[in-house]
Order: structure tokens, then C-alpha cells, then sequence
């Protein structure tokens, strides 16, 4: 692994598989995600493919530039301030961690990818493809949303699984307990993660890095970024939107909201899956990217 030291003072923690004279496939992560929750099962078969996968953390998560200085924010009061019609501070927005992932392509010198956004991350990837259509090759959605406040809310116990990832525990076991919880609490019917499963990708993650407080300001980065939702119809790159009917943070509407704003995007659903990415899912996911990428390769 390595750091790319950005013109903008951040330092983003990434890692590269294969060549980088390769076609670039570049995933963007979620709030909870440092680099492991891109797990081998999404990436191997790619660059077994022939195609170069640069996994790297969010600024506020993993070995990226921590923001401590702004401490923990009090996300219910930054809620109550958009129920008043009104924007919550904050000292970055979606848009600063959109301006990230095209530093980090500048330091990698590299031209053009196909950007997958999962989750928080989709919406960061439209704003890339938004902010710099040559650079975007191809865009996935992946499980995300372009948060348009009219479509249907998180589930109440995901709100709940969720809030107990931005609180600070007393030890690694209870950090490790909270992370399985939320990965369940995302399952779909058909594609779940066992509880073994779960404990073991929430033992890898926290093992790496739990770090609820930046988990907590990327939360208000989103919820401090105006609506974009209608500027994706000036997304001009091949999009392709997978989406999963089961997803309990972001319900299938969010996927086909996206679909019908994007032009010529293409929807193809993860039937029985949720939020999260369970094993029996990861090829499904993987060959939809492939065949995607192969599809699009500049």
C-alpha cells in the first residue's frame, strides 16, 4: 500500500492491483468502508482479466487524512437543520471527496477509468463523471443512491445499525459486535452473510480501522452536499446501475431514479440481494463488472 500526497493537503491511502498501463478499473467505497470491504472476490477476477483495480480510502476512513480537529458531529441536529430547509456546516461536502478521486488520478497519472461508486460512493462517482466527463470512461452504480429526498428512506433498523457505527467503544470486541450487526441488518433473502461471514468481514475491517468519528463526518459531508440528483442527466459516459431489490438502505427506487435520469444508462438487478456483499454474491457482482468494463475499455 502507499499514500498519494494530493495538491489539496489530503493524503489518500491506496493500493494497486496489476499493471497500471492496463485498462483502470477504480471503486469508490462506502461511509462504514475502509480498503478491505473491496474484498478479493470484487477485484481478482478483474485484474485476472487484464484490467489494473486501485482500491483506496476515503479521506476520514482507514490510513487517510483524518479531519480531528472538527471532531464528532451531532448528526441529529445537522438533521434537524435540513428539516428546516437549511444546509448543516460542515468542513467538507461530497464534492471536496469527488475532487479526491481525481487527484489521486492525476498522482497515478492515469487518463481515464471506469469509476464503480458503491453505496455514499455512487454518489461520489456521478459527481466525478460530473465534474470531469473525459476521465470517466465508464460509470457503475453500485448499491447507491443520488439521494433525491422524495425517494423512500433508510429502513428504521438499518437508522439504528447505523448510528451505532459512528459511536466510539471501549474494545475491539464491541466495535467488532457493532460492525457484524450492521453488515446482518443489510441483508438480502436470497444473498446473506452467515453470522460467520459477517464476524469475520467486521473482524478484517475493524482489525484494520474502525474509526467511527470520520465515519460520522462523512455521514454530514452527504447530508451537507446540495441536491444534485437533476444534474445527472448531464452524465454523458456508458453507465450501468446495479441495484438490488432487497436493499434496505437504498430501495429499488433509488436504483431506477438513477436509470431514468442518466441517459442511456442500463439497470440490471441483484434479485434477493441487500446492502452488503455476501460470498455467494461476489461473482455476481464481479462478472456484471467485467462484462461492463470489457464492454467500455478505452
Amino acid at each position: 500500500m502507499a499514500k498519494a500526497g494530493l495538491p489539496n493537503g489530503i493524503e489518500l491511502e491506496y493500493e494497486v492491483h496489476g499493471e497500471l498501463s492496463n485498462p483502470v478499473i477504480l471503486p469508490i467505497l462506502g461511509v462504514t468502508d475502509n480498503i478491505t470491504d473491496w474484498p478479493a472476490g470484487l477485484y481478482e477476477p478483474l485484474v485476472d482479466s487484464g484490467f489494473c483495480v486501485i482500491r483506496h480510502e476515503l479521506r476520514d476512513s482507514g490510513f487517510s487524512t483524518k479531519f480531528d480537529a472538527a471532531g464528532t458531529p451531532d448528526l441529529g441536529a445537522a438533521q434537524e437543520t435540513l428539516l428546516q430547509g437549511e444546509i448543516p456546516p460542515s468542513d467538507y461536502t461530497m464534492h471536496d471527496v469527488a475532487a479526491d478521486t481525481l487527484a489521486l488520478m492525476e498522482h497515478l497519472k492515469i487518463q481515464h477509468a471506469c469509476v464503480v461508486g458503491y453505496s455514499y460512493g455512487a454518489a461520489v462517482a456521478q459527481l466525478v463523471a460530473l465534474r470531469a466527463p473525459k476521465k470517466v470512461s465508464s460509470l457503475v452504480c453500485l448499491q447507491g443512491s443520488n439521494y433525491n429526498a422524495a425517494l423512500a428512506p433508510r429502513e428504521a433498523r438499518v437508522n439504528a445499525a447505523m448510528a451505532k457505527a459512528t459511536t466510539r467503544y471501549d474494545t475491539v470486541e464491541e466495535s467488532i459486535e457493532v460492525m457484524t450487526e450492521l453488515r446482518l441488518t443489510a441483508n438480502g433473502s436470497r444473498h446473506a452473510m452467515s453470522s460467520r461471514q459477517a464476524r469475520t468481514s467486521a473482524q478484517t475491517s475493524v482489525g484494520r480501522m474502525f474509526y467511527p468519528e470520520g465515519t460520522a463526518r462523512i455521514v454530514l459531508s452527504r447530508m451537507a452536499t446540495r441536491a444534485f440528483f437533476e444534474q445527472t442527466a448531464e452524465i454523458i459516459c456508458p453507465t450501468l446501475i446495479l441495484h438490488a431489490d432487497e436493499d434496505p438502505i437504498f430501495a429499488l427506487a433509488h436504483g431506477e431514479d438513477m436509470t431514468a435520469r442518466i441517459p442511456g444508462s442500463e439497470l440490471v438487478v441483484l434479485n434477493g440481494a441487500g446492502h452488503n456483499h455476501p460470498e455467494s454474491l461476489q461473482p455476481i457482482i464481479a462478472r456484471h463488472l467485467l462484462d461492463f468494463a470489457l464492454a467500455h475499455a478505452v
